[in-house]
């Protein structure tokens, strides 16, 4: 599936790779964004780019600007939506699917697909949530900032500014989970782990941690966990464990009022 519009243009290559990452979850063999001058300056510099300037890098991108669709090209299907209606997003079931705004109400029999409604029971039977009630203002024990879909070093810079002065609920345990060891390196170079430090949140060793419950850090059973990873599964976090997804702004301002919160309201 290809992504486009004015939106996605105006993203950063960190969040495209957000949005391709999660193509998967929707049923997608790959996500795509075209290439512009946002991917190429990413790339340039890289250690494995050809140098910029030279002849091989010239080469490269002017094939690099050749990967876009063609104005008549016909795709299967088309969706189109205005981005400034989404509000933040989070999950309430036990797929990536099962989402809503953040100050919708969860869905009721009622108002789903057919085929979707022995799912519906199910899913929030596990969850230990109920048809029509809000998931804002709702408690939340655990924060999760991790995974390869969401902890890269401006994901991880985003949340540092938004908490720099703060302190996370008395009762509501934080992990900070870098994408990688490089993204490891670049936050303490910043001093980004000296805020998170200060916040009360805990940096913890990078990999795939409680993306999917691995090594010991794992959701108790019956806890809820705001967590910035792509699936939210029974058990994926651990045994019992349930997972609301959210983006890292959304679990940050959970880890600091201890609820499902509207981070827009915080940032006002």
């Amino acid at each position: 599936m290809e992504f486009a519009g004015s939106a996605i243009r105006s993203l950063s290559m960190e969040a495209r790779m957000t949005i391709c990452n999660m193509s998967i979850e929707m049923g997608g063999r790959c996500g795509l964004i075209a290439p512009d001058e946002i991917t190429f300056n990413y790339i340039q510099g890289r250690e494995f780019a050809p140098p910029a300037g030279g002849e091989e890098w010239d080469k490269k991108l002017a094939a690099w600007k050749a990967l876009f669709s063609d104005a008549d090209a016909a795709f299967d299907k088309e969706y189109h939506f205005d981005a400034s209606g989404i509000q933040p997003m989070i999950t309430y079931g036990t797929n990536p699917g099962m989402g809503i705004g953040i100050s919708e109400n969860i869905p009721t029999i009622d108002t789903i697909n057919e085929n979707d409604r022995s799912g519906l029971s199910k899913s929030l039977a596990y969850m230990g949530l109920h048809q029509g009630e809000a998931i804002k203002g709702h408690k939340v024990d655990y924060v999760f900032i991790g995974s390869c879909t969401n902890s890269r070093i401006e994901d991880l810079r985003m949340v540092a500014s938004f908490v720099k002065g703060k302190q996370k609920a008395s009762d509501v345990e934080v992990w900070i989970v870098p994408g990688s060891k490089q993204v490891e390196q670049q936050a303490k170079a910043e001093g980004i782990d000296k805020i998170f430090e200060a916040a009360g949140f805990q940096l913890r060793q990078p990999g795939c941690s409680a993306c999917l419950g691995m090594n010991e850090d794992k959701i108790p059973s019956g806890k809820y966990c705001i967590s910035t990873s792509n699936r939210n599964f029974e058990g994926r976090q651990g045994a019992g464990a349930r997972t609301l997804l959210a983006s890292p702004l959304t679990a940050a301002a959970a880890a600091i009022t201890g609820v499902v919160t509207d981070v827009r309201e915080l940032l006002n």
